[in-house]
């Protein structure tokens, strides 16, 4: 009881710790502060308040991002700090329940438990933009689906979706189990579209046009093209998402593998790859077993793109240092995806087996028997 409470204190401990560095690291106008997106979309935005985001005029970002940024400059006022720090104090919930959540996770992995709390990219890409959350919210919904809590696991993968969009791809693996409560869970989670779709309907074809005419960024398939704004490119990495995709739904690993697997097969074969969307992959990292031991790769590579990307006026080009960041950190993530489905493919009974293994809870092994 005692080491349960000491181990509990110490995932409490190491992630209000990477909270409080990540605020401290991003602090508006310091000597040490590193770019942010909320820093920089106040600027570009939210400075002497521009209505609410998503509704009165257009961002980049799903409906729930676009809420947390008009709460952060409602609640702080006119003032660039006091914004800062609202956003920074709504992020630490999420930081709580990545922290809890992680914790009973991989209860009895706890070097995989560590590796993903303490993550260098949750600090240099946690108050940054919304992915943190995102992380949270996958993580938590993970956890409920393995629980067998079917309706609160999709509404809080609807969440994540409500604040970027791309984990929706997630949610096939979620219909093997009661696909009605699956659905009206999910559909709760993306509840926050629908002021956006009655009050400013334009929002989504602009969203569409915004992020289909966008360049390549950190793929790895640009030293092929060399043009950032290559179609060819854009089209290879297009049809090689549907195979890897493919390959991953129907791979023979457990459910967190997999969730790790379709959500790479998506990140090595996108156009756009932003450093902070690594941090989606923390919650399913760990399943991966010893194959994590590569994942330090990914985190050195994955936070020298933003310590270099202002190095060069061309960061997106091939040969810069920034995408030499990015084609290391491909090349990692890609070993740890091709090795963990050469695994579900070739090892015997692998479908059945508890990639992380939690004592005494046999309702484990049998969620990932049905996954």
């Amino acid at each position: 009881m005692v080491d349960a409470l000491k181990k509990y204190w110490a995932v409490m401990a190491i992630a209000l710790a990477s909270w409080g560095v990540s605020l401290i690291l991003h602090y508006p106008d310091m000597p040490w502060t590193v770019y942010s997106d909320v820093v920089s979309l106040w600027y570009r935005e939210m400075e002497g308040g521009g209505g609410m985001p998503c509704i009165d005029f257009f961002l980049e970002y799903p409906p729930a991002s676009c809420f947390l940024l008009a709460a952060s400059s409602f609640l702080g006022g006119s003032s660039l700090a006091s914004y800062y720090l609202v956003f920074g104090l709504l992020s630490l919930p999420a930081y709580i329940v990545f922290g809890l959540v992680i914790h009973r996770l991989y209860i009895g992995n706890t070097p995989g438990k560590f590796m993903a709390l303490a993550s260098p990219s949750l600090i240099v890409y946690g108050i940054y933009n919304f992915d943190h959350f995102v992380a949270a919210a996958v993580a938590l919904s993970i956890y409920l689906h393995i629980r067998g809590r079917n309706f609160l696991s999709a509404l809080s993968l609807g969440l994540a979706v409500s604040l970027k969009l791309i984990p929706v791809i997630l949610l096939p693996l979620y219909l093997s189990k009661n696909p009605k409560h699956v659905v009206s869970g999910f559909l709760t989670g993306i509840t926050p579209y629908l002021p956006v779709a009655f009050l400013n309907p334009e929002y989504f074809p602009e969203f569409y046009r915004f992020h289909s005419g966008w360049g390549l960024e950190n793929a790895w398939f640009l030293w092929l093209s060399g043009d950032p704004f290559s179609t060819s490119a854009k089209l290879f990495g297009f049809w090689l998402m549907i195979i890897l995709l493919l390959r991953s739904y129907f791979s023979g690993a457990g459910f967190e593998v997999k969730s790790f697997q379709i959500l790479s097969a998506w990140f090595l074969t996108s156009y756009v790859f932003t450093p902070q969307m690594a941090l989606w992959l923390l919650p399913t990292v760990p399943a991966t077993g010893s194959l994590a031991n590569l994942w330090p790769a990914v985190e050195i590579s994955n936070v020298l793109i933003i310590y270099t990307w202002f190095t060069t006026p061309t960061p997106t080009l091939p040969w810069t240092l920034p995408q030499t960041a990015a084609l290391v950190r491909a090349a990692a993530l890609a070993s740890i995806f091709f090795l963990s489905y050469r695994q579900g493919l070739h090892t015997p009974g692998v479908r059945n087996r508890i990639w992380v293994s939690k004592p005494g809870e046999p309702h484990i092994q049998q969620s990932l028997d049905s996954g």
